[in-house]
């Protein structure tokens, strides 16, 4: 009996180990904690490169020094993908800890933000789905 507890307990460990391992980091700037950040404000997928890298270099100092482990969380060579104040993503690798340059947006991993809806120019319809006939006082 104690094997198959064993075996079934290494494997949960494994399934999760692997689910978090794939998962990866996702920073979502438009928190409040991240939205304040000087470099992360205006940033978008549209900004220029080295303003990018700033405000992703904050974001990942940041996300360390609220870490549990800050001398682990985001080593040089890991990547995450930081969804910037409009909505826009990129994928980002890490290449220094302690650069203001040390966080790199990898070539074509942009996804523009979708658009919004304006509602002063929006049209409201609404269209009566069915319409049941009036039925005889008496007729059952």
């Amino acid at each position: 009996m104690l094997p198959r507890k064993l075996r079934f307990w290494l494997w949960a460990a494994l399934f999760v180990g692997y689910s978090v391992a794939v998962a990866g980091v996702v920073i979502d700037a438009v928190s409040e904690n991240y939205r304040r950040l000087t470099q992360v404000a205006q940033t978008t997928t549209a900004a220029p490169l080295e303003q990018r890298q700033l405000g992703a270099a904050q974001i990942a100092a940041l996300y360390r020094a609220q870490s549990a482990t800050p001398f682990l969380a985001l080593p040089p060579g890991n990547t995450f993908r930081v969804v910037w104040p409009d909505g826009s993503t990129e994928l980002v690798r890490i290449v220094s800890q302690s650069s203001p340059h040390g966080a790199v947006p990898v070539d074509g991993s942009q996804i523009e933000a979708a658009p919004v809806l304006d509602v002063s120019q929006a049209e409201l319809q609404v269209l009566p789905v069915s319409v049941a006939p009036p039925q005889a006082a008496g007729a059952e």
